[in-house]
């Protein structure tokens, strides 16, 4: 009898235990978007920021570094009554050691998102909740790109990645940091000088409590035109064994030597001359230096 009372008990206490298992909900807190991109005036980080440009008649690109200060100067009250922070850029000038102030940005803290304006071009930088895969639209203000024609800009899916995630940036290890991909586009290939080539990429990296930490991107495209001299289409015989060859032209459209290189054992060889090219974009880099 005592031994079936022990059994009695342990299964109360057994049920008791799984109800409150059952009943009890976990509780998932979320980093604010203003904690990854505090402001207060006063506030700065300096940057080693690479800038790369194309270069005089398309003729490539060339990257240029400088020392910059993100500086917050002021608070106020925007149009839509939200209270907004000013942000003056310095480039520092190595031969005497001075600042000038090159741009200025405005920077606009809400609990839903935060918004940053940037040559009167308006980014959704963060939204709430930060959390990995969530996704937004961060272009969506923007009409044209400001890197160069590219239409489907304003499309770029932002996505959080490695959230809460510890990070080493230059000289400092950030124990919680987000990662912001902006882009990566699957069509991003290696640069061939002999075909049109198109290159997307943005990625931002946010420090808890410090701001942006890393930035890099990179958007371009490479446009080629050229024309087919000494074209020969080389083909398996209709009749018996090997081959034929045939002058074809390729810079006629109604060929369509693309079309011919297609059939089985078909190739087409050329002379391929360049008539002209240009490369149209622009990237930046930023690594943090320092900040308060």
């Amino acid at each position: 009898m005592k031994h079936n009372n022990y059994i009695t008990a342990a299964l109360i206490i057994l049920t008791v235990t799984m109800l409150y298992a059952c009943s009890k909900t976990e509780t998932v807190t979320f980093k604010s978007p203003k904690s990854y991109m505090p402001a207060v005036k006063g506030k700065y980080i300096i940057y080693k920021l690479d800038s790369t440009v194309t270069r005089s008649f398309g003729s490539g690109f060339v990257t240029s570094s400088y020392t910059v200060k993100d500086s917050v100067v002021d608070v106020f009250t925007d149009n839509l009554g939200r209270e907004s922070f000013k942000i003056f850029r310095y480039q520092l000038n190595p031969s005497n050691n001075t600042w000038a102030s090159t741009n200025t940005f405005v920077l606009t803290p809400q609990e839903s998102s935060i918004e940053f304006v940037e040559n009167n071009n308006r980014y959704i930088k963060l939204i709430n909740p930060v959390a990995d895969g969530k996704t937004w639209k961060g272009n969506s203000f923007i009409n044209q790109s400001p890197y160069y024609i590219n239409y489907i800009f304003s499309e770029w899916n932002y996505t959080y990645d490695k959230v809460g995630s510890s990070r080493s940036v230059g000289s400092f290890t950030f124990p919680n940091t987000v990662t912001v991909v902006q882009s990566d586009s699957n069509d991003n290939d290696i640069f061939n000088p002999y075909s049109s080539n198109f290159y997307n990429k943005g990625y931002e990296i946010y420090a808890d409590s410090v701001g942006l930490v890393y930035k890099d991107i990179m958007s371009w495209e490479y446009q080629v035109f050229r024309h087919f001299n000494n074209c020969i289409l080389i083909r398996p015989k209709t009749t018996g064994t090997g081959n034929d060859t045939l002058g074809v032209n390729c810079n006629d459209p109604l060929t369509n030597c693309d079309s011919l290189m297609q059939r089985p054992n078909h190739k087409i060889k050329c002379d391929t001359v360049i008539d002209r090219f240009y490369y149209n974009g622009y990237g930046i880099k930023q690594t943090i230096l320092s900040h308060n």
